[in-house]
């Protein structure tokens, strides 16, 4: 459930809704999890390294300046993704939000099939949003 879904999930239930998330991946959609933000975190490091790398106008200059990939790579996804993805499932749990791990299809107009890994359940409704997220488009 990304910004769209999580959003909506919270306003729903401040409304006063019983709200049900159904989240095939993980809480906070591509963006948190390994797009927009991931990125932006490991692109700041590489300009961290980067001025580490250059003499400073003023002569400061760090001899062996090294890049640990795999300690990037934790801090990443400890520091940055993980602490955000909690911080997300926070706020639906504060809000009564209940999240299940699966894949939804529509039965009807009031039931959603919801296949899980171990197994499946029905799931009765009166109201859906569809925050299925969205993809890039492929530039031929």
């Amino acid at each position: 459930s990304g910004p769209g879904g999580y959003v909506a999930a919270i306003r729903a239930a401040e409304l006063g809704q019983h709200v049900t998330i159904i989240e095939r991946e993980n809480i906070g959609g591509v963006c948190l999890n390994v797009g927009c933000i991931p990125s932006k975190a490991l692109i700041n490091v590489g300009h961290h390294y980067r001025n580490a790398l250059a003499e400073t106008p003023f002569g400061l200059h760090i001899d062996g300046a090294a890049l640990d990939w795999q300690k990037v790579q934790d801090w990443k996804q400890n520091k940055v993704v993980n602490t955000l993805t909690s911080g997300v499932s926070m706020l639906l749990k504060k809000h009564h939000v209940e999240i299940i791990k699966g894949e939804a299809t529509f039965n009807d107009n009031e039931t959603l099939n919801v296949v899980q890994e171990d197994g499946h359940e029905l799931l009765q409704f009166n109201n859906a949003i569809i925050a299925t997220g969205s993809r890039p488009i492929e530039i031929p």
